[in-house]
């Protein structure tokens, strides 16, 4: 008996964990509330994305600016909701968006994105995701994701 109980709350936490990231995720893409994720991230929240700094200011000041505004419009509306993956203390989030096809501008294909957090007494502590290293054209770090990335 106490293994199902265990296991009933292993997987509460474990769905507790995909909401943290949806409700994140969802202030995120929205810079009137963006400010509002900060209750969610620790304070020491390390972001491994190399065009973000780490810190919640980081996160929430990128999504204020042209280049996330293009990220948002490049990835709305999603043709497919979000799944989300969790075990242990990790959730995955799988995005799907449709992108130009560099071979036809005319049309565009299925693309996905996936987004890792990690999840520390019920905030978000780190985030790792796919995007390559983006440099501006004077050769200075952006800092930042580029135009086409399907950030939030």
């Amino acid at each position: 008996m106490a293994t199902e109980i265990e296991t009933e709350t292993e997987a509460d936490r474990l769905a507790a964990n995909k909401d943290l990231v949806r409700t994140m995720m969802s202030l995120l893409v929205d810079p009137a509330t963006s400010d509002e994720a900060r209750q969610y991230l620790t304070e020491s929240y390390l972001q491994h994305n190399p065009n973000i700094a780490s810190g919640a200011d980081a996160i929430i000041a990128w999504t204020k600016t042209d280049e996330a505004r293009r990220a948002r419009e490049s990835m709305r509306p999603s043709p497919e909701a979000p799944v989300f993956v969790a075990e242990g203390d990790k959730v995955v989030m799988m995005l799907a968006r449709d992108v130009p096809d560099p071979d036809d501008p005319t049309k565009t294909y299925r693309s996905y994105w996936f987004d890792m957090w990690r999840v520390e007494d019920g905030k978000l502590a780190e985030h790792w995701d796919a995007a390559p290293k983006e440099v501006s054209s004077d050769g200075a770090d952006e800092r930042l994701l580029r135009d086409d990335s399907p950030r939030v």
